[in-house]
């Protein structure tokens, strides 16, 4: 009997520890060799990171956990979609300073952010929202923002004044989970990755700008070379291409404003507000050439509602609005671009102007 069972060890030893090194190595979660905790430290203590586009990463899972490792709350923060990657410390005149802008990001990340600044005790003295026009487009709502939940239903119930004790402790884990270690359903996506040689790794740097795309410690993104040096061309195909599909993203099936969307930015206005935050909304632009084919598309116009809508809510609350989604308020032009959507971090200080000032 021992020795069957010493030969099933013999046997099944070599097995897990193939297994075990492969979802080591591999990690493609980042649960073991690297974790979002340990990146975050990194850019706490200064770093930059790089490696992260090319492992496929989870940007909300090292959001949460980057707020989680701040020592202090920083006095500006920006949320928004990833077109507010490229605003950094430098415009704001301060090192204290977070990009917390999620890529797809939807009015339930917009409170998932703030619910993991609140209950970590970081929320900003200043916080700058970037409001796409298609946050308020429900058919295309998605759910990326289902990582941070918990958070986005405790900022929803907090600003209901409903928060119950079971929720009042949203938790999102981005920590080592040794589970993993010998699981096989991690085991069968790692091996999948093997043959690209994908896996998830990352490294630190003091520099500013890389080969590569590059996750500031401030939480802002420098692009990689490639898209630095995108022949405008190349924009104006893509753009072309777009408008040849009828496309404009994120802006398809929106026959009108999701009322309770828009409420929702406004209730986390008041919450901001009531918390002593000064709120500052954004309007990321769009190029000229997509502004001119969405002011001429009837299914398109819905975009210069929702500018007016924001501008009276702006008016209403009384805060400061920036920037418009007509680019011809910060003379951007096609070479201004990276691509349709994401202008140059060159230019992104001109598209952050005031258009209705604070009372």
């Amino acid at each position: 009997m021992i020795k069957k069972w010493l030969k099933a060890a013999l046997f099944l030893l070599p097995l897990l520890i193939f297994i075990g090194m492969t979802n080591w190595h591999v990690d493609s979660y980042a649960l073991l060799r690297v974790t979002y905790d340990d990146i975050a430290a990194q850019m706490a203590a200064g770093k930059h990171v790089e490696g992260l586009e090319d492992s496929d990463y989870n940007d909300r899972n090292l959001l949460a956990a980057r707020i989680k490792a701040m020592e202090e709350a920083p006095q500006v923060m920006i949320l928004g979609s990833s077109r507010v990657y490229t605003f950094d410390h430098t415009m704001f005149g301060t090192d204290s300073f977070y990009n917390a802008g999620l890529s797809e990001a939807t009015i339930y990340d917009l409170l998932a952010v703030t619910g993991i600044a609140a209950y970590e005790d970081k929320l900003p003295q200043t916080a700058v929202i970037g409001v796409d026009a298609f946050l308020f487009n429900k058919s295309h709502d998605n759910e990326k923002w289902k990582e941070l939940e918990s958070y986005a239903n405790y900022m929803s119930l907090t600003m209901d004044g409903k928060l119950s004790p079971e929720m009042a402790h949203p938790h999102k884990e981005t920590g080592r989970d040794w589970k993993k270690a010998l699981s096989l359903d991690y085991f069968r996506y790692n091996v999948t990755l093997l043959p690209e040689k994908k896996r998830f790794a990352v490294a630190y740097t003091d520099e500013w700008v890389t080969e590569g795309y590059l996750k500031h410690c401030d939480g802002s993104v420098s692009y990689q070379r490639q898209l630095r040096e995108v022949d405008v061309e190349d924009v104006e195909a893509l753009t072309k291409q777009s408008m040849e599909e009828h496309v404009v993203y994120r802006m398809t099936d929106y026959a009108e404003i999701d009322e309770q969307h828009f409420k929702r930015l406004s209730w986390l206005i008041d919450y901001l507000q009531e918390a002593g935050v000064e709120v500052i909304l954004y309007l990321p632009p769009y190029s000229p050439v997509m502004y001119n084919y969405i002011e001429s598309e009837e299914a398109f116009r819905i975009t210069l509602a929702v500018e007016e809508k924001v501008k009276n809510l702006a008016l209403e609350k009384g805060i400061a609005l920036y920037g418009s989604y007509d680019p011809a308020g910060c003379g951007l032009e096609m070479t201004d671009l990276y691509d349709v959507y994401h202008v140059k971090t060159e230019k992104t200080a001109d598209t952050y102007y005031p258009v209705i000032a604070a009372r």
